[in-house]
């Protein structure tokens, strides 16, 4: 006799998000083939083989208030469809992936009709509102985190939680030498290599790429050898960077291709705060960490946010192993300052390389690396342990 295969309703709803979803829908299914994925996501999600019930990454704008209430009919009929399958084919689990604003509604939706609810890339709740973790073990029952703290707070509100590791481990593929790197970019590997990262949004490079490069005049008059090179987002239009490099008197060499093997060539790096951050520390880049924002969103987000940092790499360390330059100390005097401090040091260079080389460890092993082990891709310690969760709430 043949079982039929346990259908799955996943729900994506961002470019990162369906990445991550459609990965782990691929480490899922080399383990089970007996899975059936459908639901909301993006193009990703369908190469992978979801059934897409719509494209809401490339169809909906739900970012911050203003994509919600521009699009509050579609998503009211969006969750009249959810419900709708919920309640008439309703599948074996339901699968949220990031998301949360939209996600954590689902959830609560999917709980109502007593469906097993599985959450990967968790709300980062611990960022701005720890308390709301309190209803996650009555509407989830495994929650899968990329950060070892996340574990041990989720689990000290009583969830389920399971640490997995990061899955940007899997995305960042070094595929050149440091060498290969400077031939092809023409940057000289004996000088010191200084990398550029003012963010992937336009708003984030017109306040920050202005403090980098007036930094870099500054650093220049110090260190004549310096090298600068800028691997640009490609969200951000080249024209929109020569525009803002037109207005200081310092070379700066842009790469649109091979960003991460350039990133990892630098001797260091400035980094608007973000994903990014954790990139470099995954690297191994030491590095100096940038925020600037709107006077009102500061203010707002230091009454929001519950955190000592703001940078990923600070947060997974649980200590300030990273500059941090926020709002009015971000200004190119103090960055060529603390830039200059470091750089002139090799002790201080040497031990930001290995604290950063523990927060790598830190989300690559989640049990502690032990001699001689190898790394497990994240993606497929996800799908163990989603596949774990499901025999056991979804036999």
């Amino acid at each position: 006799m043949t079982t039929r295969p346990r259908r799955i309703f996943i729900i994506a709803g961002e470019a990162s998000g369906d990445l991550h979803a459609a990965n782990l829908v691929r480490a899922a299914r080399a383990r089970d083939g007996q899975l059936a994925f459908e639901g909301l996501g993006g193009p990703n999600m369908a190469a992978a083989g979801v059934r897409l019930r719509r494209n809401i990454v490339e169809d909906l704008a739900i970012i911050g208030l203003t994509g919600i209430l521009k699009n509050l009919g579609e998503i009211h009929r969006l969750f009249r469809l959810i419900e709708d399958r919920f309640a008439h084919e309703p599948p074996d689990a339901v699968l949220l992936v990031d998301y949360p604003g939209f996600n954590l509604r689902v959830a609560r939706k999917a709980k109502s009709y007593r469906l097993p609810v599985v959450y990967y890339i968790c709300p980062q709740t611990w960022a701005w509102h720890e308390s709301r973790a309190k209803a996650f073990p009555e509407i989830l029952d495994k929650m899968l985190t990329i950060f070892p703290f996340e574990e041990r707070l989720f689990r000290e509100y009583g969830a389920d939680a399971t640490f997995v590791g990061h899955p940007l481990l899997d995305l960042m593929k070094i595929t050149m030498t440091k060498q290969e790197v400077c031939a092809h970019f023409a940057v000289d590997p004996e000088r010191p290599i200084i990398s550029l990262l003012p963010g992937s949004r336009a708003g984030e490079v017109r306040s920050l790429l202005p403090i980098m490069l007036e930094a870099a005049e500054q650093v220049v008059s110090a260190v004549p050898e310096a090298q600068f090179v800028l691997p640009l987002a490609s969200t951000i239009p080249r024209a929109m960077v020569d525009s803002l490099l037109d207005q200081f008197a310092v070379e700066v060499i842009i790469a649109n291709a091979y960003r991460y093997n350039l990133r990892a060539a630098a001797d260091f790096a400035w980094v608007a705060s973000g994903t990014a951050t954790l990139e470099t520390a995954f690297l191994g880049v030491p590095m100096v960490i940038l925020y600037k924002t709107s006077w009102l969103t500061w203010q707002v987000g230091k009454r929001v946010i519950n955190l000592p940092y703001i940078g990923l790499a600070n947060v997974v360390a649980g200590e300030r192993i990273v500059p941090e330059l926020l709002q009015d100390e971000a200004t190119g005097q103090n960055l060529a300052d603390r830039t200059l401090q470091i750089l002139m040091n090799p002790s201080q260079l040497e031990n930001m390389r290995f604290q950063l080389q523990h927060v790598r460890e830190r989300v690559e092993y989640p049990n502690g690396r032990k001699p001689g082990q190898a790394p497990v891709s994240p993606y497929d310690r996800a799908a163990q342990e989603f596949l774990k969760a499901l025999d056991r709430l979804a036999p």
